[in-house]
């Protein structure tokens, strides 16, 4: 079963706030900071139009053993894991509910490879958040808002979203969305699917991916929208 067979299937791959390697080896520094940004986007709130709430506290826990290794280098640690937090939080338009404060303990019951992220904010009233999926076409500026499960693009009339252009094929390739995952799966094109420059034929799409079919260029977003209770 491939990665967007499972997705379509809404098969959860996650545990909110957990993250555990495929492959049990020592935990790097992007890996912390990857998993602080996960608990990011997880737990934004919009409390207005223009105001998207993030938690500014991140409790990190590691195993004995990465801790012990970070230890060494926590002070270049702290600065990497704020600069990545701060930058994530800019380029996605997030406010901390307060001042950042990123701290890191150990715990016996985590394994080599394994980080848990407890994050928190001052009490606030936010509006729930759904998270709106849309493809803009770069060189048109054009946006179209992914609605379906599955939502093909190409140059005929029968493609979900229709692009002028002789070097898509009829249905070039398609978006696959569960709700909280992507993916992106060529359809048999005749001059390919490329993300970030490499011919794919399916595979995970990451928010902010730029693909590449026929003579345009598309980026992958996902956009807060606040849900009326």
């Amino acid at each position: 079963m491939g990665f967007l067979d499972k997705l379509e299937k809404g098969i959860e791959r996650v545990v909110t706030g957990a993250f555990s390697k495929t492959f049990k080896s020592e935990l790097q520094p992007i890996e912390i900071g990857s998993a602080i940004r996960s608990e990011m986007d997880g737990n934004a709130s919009i409390v207005s139009r223009d105001r998207i709430l993030v938690p500014n506290t991140f409790e990190i826990t590691l195993s004995a053993a990465d801790y012990g290794r970070m230890k060494l280098i926590s002070e270049r640690l702290n600065l990497e894991l704020r600069t990545q937090a701060l930058a994530h939080a800019n380029k996605q338009g997030y406010q901390f509910a307060g001042p950042l404060s990123i701290t890191v303990g150990e715990s016996a019951n985590l394994g080599i490879g394994q980080v848990y992220v407890k994050a928190s904010s001052p009490n606030v009233a936010p509006a729930d958040v759904q998270w709106s999926p849309r493809l803009e076409v770069l060189t048109d500026g054009l946006v179209f808002e992914i609605q379906k499960s599955r939502t093909s693009v190409g140059r005929d009339q029968t493609a979900d979203v229709q692009i002028h252009d002789t070097g898509l094929s009829r249905k070039h390739f398609e978006l696959i969305w569960d709700g909280k995952n992507a993916g992106i799966r060529d359809l048999g094109s005749t001059n390919g699917t490329f993300v970030g420059g490499v011919k794919i034929t399916e595979q995970a799409l990451p928010v902010d991916s730029v693909i590449k079919a026929g003579s345009k260029s598309f980026v992958f977003k996902l956009v807060a929208k606040a849900v009326s209770n």
